[in-house]
């Protein structure tokens, strides 16, 4: 619940945020990389370690690892557009090159102490560049490849579906963003962040603000109204977890609650999405991971959703009922 008293001036100036832990090798810890689809954390966060060992003894910079990736994204999408096995894995196998370089900009960045404001917007443009390129392949092979028809055909078309599919991707992606953020900086940094950070952002916009500065406002403005269920407002926005509620989740970190939330959001988040899409492709099964997407994964984000909201809310009573 969002208070509307007018916000103090200590409140509007930009707070000290500890960077999210990393190892050694510049790859993120701690509760980031719990959160993280289970084959960033095994298998593409290693790989990119491996490549991020001979790039930081050159000249290439993380936002070049992060500008190539929408062209693989684009080639890949023209090979799904064809329809025999060869193509569909060819475009697989460059979609998976395409998010082995996601993991290693940003480890390139921490290795390089290179680590930017601009940094995250131009990732997340990449990103949705990428879903676009590989959807717009995905749209064009069933419009030359016709899906076959179901009980599902007089309701609803294969573009609905895909529409469908879309908007199920692009609230995985929204939401894991605004809880990755809402549960490591109260984990690691011992307070919410979500308000604080957005706020930071506007902040720093200044009078001629950069377009990547732009989509990183827009992108935390939009998860505010969706999560906290009200448009932004630099005096008035407050987060919804207050200091006691941050002590009751402290004290319950290693619960087994807190574990499965943990979990629901590594199998949850728009890379996971994209992991299960280029699994289909392999696999030939484009169209059956397309219904399934549309179904079962719609009613997966709404449940883990769900799970969540009464896990905050949870702690929220313990933390009233410890206070009493």
């Amino acid at each position: 619940m969002s208070a509307t008293s007018p916000a103090s001036p200590a409140l509007l100036l930009p707070t000290p945020v500890r960077p999210a832990p990393a190892g050694p090798s510049g790859v993120p810890v701690g509760w980031k990389i719990r959160l993280e689809d289970p084959f960033n954390r095994y298998y593409r966060y290693p790989l990119a370690r491996l490549l991020v060992r001979v790039l930081v003894k050159t000249k290439v910079t993380p936002n070049q690892v992060t500008l190539v990736q929408p062209f693989l994204a684009a080639i890949a999408g023209w090979c799904v557009t064809f329809d025999d096995a060869r193509h569909l894995a060819l475009g697989a196998l460059l979609f998976e090159i395409r998010s082995i370089l996601d993991c290693a900009d940003g480890t390139l960045a921490r290795a390089k102490n290179m680590m930017s404001p601009a940094g995250h917007a131009i990732d997340a443009m990449a990103d949705w560049i990428g879903v676009i390129f590989l959807y717009a392949g995905i749209v064009q092979h069933f419009r030359l490849h016709p899906a076959p028809s179901g009980p599902w055909s007089p309701y609803i078309s294969t573009t609905g579906i895909l529409c469908v599919v879309l908007f199920h991707a692009a609230l995985r992606s929204f939401a894991s963003d605004y809880y990755k953020l809402k549960y490591t900086s109260i984990f690691e940094q011992g307070r919410d962040e979500t308000v604080a950070s957005l706020r930071r952002k506007v902040l720093a916009l200044g009078a001629r603000p950069s377009l990547f500065a732009r989509i990183d406002v827009f992108i935390g403005e939009v998860g505010h109204l969706f999560f906290e269920r009200e448009r932004f407002d630099l005096a008035r926005s407050r987060g919804a977890i207050d200091e006691a509620q941050v002590q009751q989740l402290l004290r319950e970190e290693g619960s087994p609650k807190a574990r499965l939330i943990g979990g629901l959001w590594a199998l949850s988040n728009g890379d996971a999405f994209l992991s299960l899409v280029v699994i289909s492709l392999l696999l030939n099964q484009l169209w059956l991971g397309q219904l399934l997407f549309a179904t079962v994964g719609v009613a997966w984000i709404y449940g883990v959703l769900l799970i969540n909201a009464l896990f905050l809310r949870g702690a929220s009573k313990r933390a009233r009922l410890a206070r009493a």
